[in-house]
């Protein structure tokens, strides 16, 4: 890598110019890094353009950990269909979990097919519309996985960092 002000050479992974003290931000070490080949998904999720999908990937997880811990908390307290209650509270951690940690689009549409399928379930048995939170998750994390696994497309494809992942 080099520098971007002074075009000294930089060891792997430098944050600081040893040449000319410039702080190198992490925009700055992913386009140099995304010219030579060698940027890594993980860094490409980490640009600061990347920010809207980490925070509405991050946040649909969120609402799957709060889904899961609340339908555990009412089978322990209602008693009421213990063993299914805890499978689902433990299905949408894991959904949260792989959501959060793989930003993963498999598993945004499973999370979407699962709450729609539960959603209407409920909805047969009950007669009304609940459990609307899981296919809000899963629509929302469906969207934002797409468009990071679409950007990361592009620049695996060009050898170039798209304009929306490196502009915050």
């Amino acid at each position: 890598m080099h520098c971007v002000a002074c075009g000294a050479e930089l060891p792997e992974g430098a944050l600081l110019c040893p040449s000319c003290g410039r702080v190198m931000s992490s925009a700055e070490v992913a386009k140099v890094k995304a010219k030579s080949g060698v940027l890594t998904k993980k860094e490409f999720y980490q640009l600061p353009g990347m920010k809207a999908c980490r925070n509405n990937i991050r946040g649909c997880a969120i609402m799957l950990y709060f889904c899961a811990g609340m339908t555990t908390l009412a089978a322990v307290l209602l008693r009421s269909i213990l063993l299914a209650s805890i499978i689902d509270g433990v299905l949408l951690l894991v959904l949260g979990l792989w959501l959060q940690f793989g930003q993963s689009r498999v598993c945004a549409i499973l999370t979407l097919c699962y709450g729609v399928f539960s959603m209407v379930i409920v909805a047969i048995e009950y007669g009304k519309v609940q459990g609307w939170l899981i296919p809000l998750a899963g629509v929302w994390a469906t969207i934002y996985t797409f468009k990071f696994h679409n950007l990361w497309g592009k620049y695996k494809k060009n050898g170039e960092l798209p304009q929306e992942a490196i502009s915050a």
